[in-house]
């Protein structure tokens, strides 16, 4: 029988963790044995054409996306939300979207002009990421909202904060609720990838996520190694950093010291609203400023829980607050479609992706949806 020439290993291996399966229950699937997978994964064998077709009939995935190169793997640590809640599986099929939307990135820039990365950077930042002192993660916040423009004021959208500065977001549903957010910095697109879960999630929680994720990037990436990431101590360490940075991003300390004038849980619910910040949150940036001592923190975490702010019904004001939405990837497919369905439709065989790939990435199937509206101006071509 003729062996599928083109077929390209990598690929079946995205496929399969995309889709939380294991060698095992794939090769099952296939009619094929483990080792016979292993070996297709390996790039030791190309498949038969029927077990070509019976990949792309139980994995869902189009035919072009088994035959499209991959781009070199990506360098550094994925950092994650609560790694040690994340099961391999789970991060596995994180891990493919990430890499789809870097991919989708690249592709993408061809057809339109997406904002140049611009992170802001402190010239005296020291080099050992262990010697920021919270000291400094506090004027780093500050930092960042003099280069953003918006001194102390609420930031109106965080996801769009992120974008403006030309990181693409994504936010779609992850099967573990304890996974928070995720960031790497994709090589080959030369910027980082930052990304939230959205499984019974608020606009509070997004919105911390995304600038804990931040500074993971400002901060770590290039400088925090895999090893480190892995090891339950520097992983801690890190974490507590990005937390102080978000919380100082979100409610400046000046802001907070003014606006907070007695910490309680009805003083923080009145805050909520207008900076984007959790009721939780603000105990702990209570804590952290010294506004409050750790046992009167701990009171009112204890009270927080037992009003079910931990649980299923979350705090007061989460079901009126809007979810921020990611804005890049779907506007450049709109600016595209614009231009011509045509190019659209070519983009959509370049990616090749599943149909849930396309909405977790770009919002929307890559169709025609007859949408007239322009929000990125496309590349003029000859």
């Amino acid at each position: 029988m003729k062996r599928v020439e083109g077929f390209v290993s990598r690929r079946l291996t995205q496929a399969r963790e995309a889709r939380g399966l294991t060698k095992t229950a794939l090769s099952s699937m296939l009619d094929i044995s483990p080792n016979a997978l292993t070996a297709l994964e390996a790039g030791t064998s190309l498949p038969r054409q029927e077990t070509f077709d019976a990949i792309v009939e139980k994995t869902a995935f189009p035919r072009q996306f088994f035959l499209r190169s991959v781009p070199a793997p990506m360098s550094g640590p994925v950092f994650w939300r609560r790694q040690a809640s994340e099961p391999l599986r789970s991060q596995n099929k994180t891990a493919q979207r990430i890499e789809w939307a870097a991919e989708a990135f690249e592709v993408l820039s061809e057809f339109v002009d997406f904002p140049m990365l611009d992170l802001p950077r402190h010239s005296d930042w020291p080099e050992n990421w262990a010697a920021v002192s919270n000291e400094r993660i506090e004027d780093f916040a500050d930092y960042c909202r003099s280069a953003w423009g918006i001194g102390s004021h609420p930031i109106p959208d965080m996801c769009l904060a992120l974008e403006n500065i030309g990181i693409p977001v994504l936010a779609f549903e992850i099967e573990n609720e304890k996974q928070s957010g995720y960031s790497r910095w994709a090589d080959h697109i030369a910027r980082p990838i930052v990304g939230v879960n959205t499984l019974e999630s608020s606009a509070v929680r997004m919105r911390f996520n995304l600038a804990h994720e931040l500074y993971h990037v400002l901060a770590h990436f290039g400088v925090v190694s895999e090893k480190e990431v892995r090891h339950a101590q520097t992983y801690q360490a890190i974490e507590r950093q990005a937390h102080r940075f978000a919380g100082a991003l979100l409610f400046p300390r000046d802001a907070f010291l003014k606006c907070v004038q007695y910490p309680s849980l009805e003083e923080f619910a009145a805050h909520k609203q207008e900076w984007g910040i959790s009721i939780l949150a603000q105990i702990r940036r209570a804590q952290d400023l010294g506004v409050c001592d750790p046992e009167w923190a701990r009171a009112l975490n204890i009270r927080a829980s037992k009003n079910g702010y931990r649980g299923k019904r979350g705090e007061p004001f989460d079901k009126e607050m809007p979810i921020e939405k990611p804005r890049m990837f779907r506007r450049a497919v709109e600016a595209i479609e614009t231009g011509s369905e045509l190019l659209l439709e070519q983009v959509r065989q370049r990616l090749s992706l599943p149909r849930t790939g396309e909405i977790e990435i770009f919002g929307r199937p890559l169709a025609a949806s007859g949408s007239n509206v322009v929000q990125l101006k496309p590349i003029e071509r000859n």
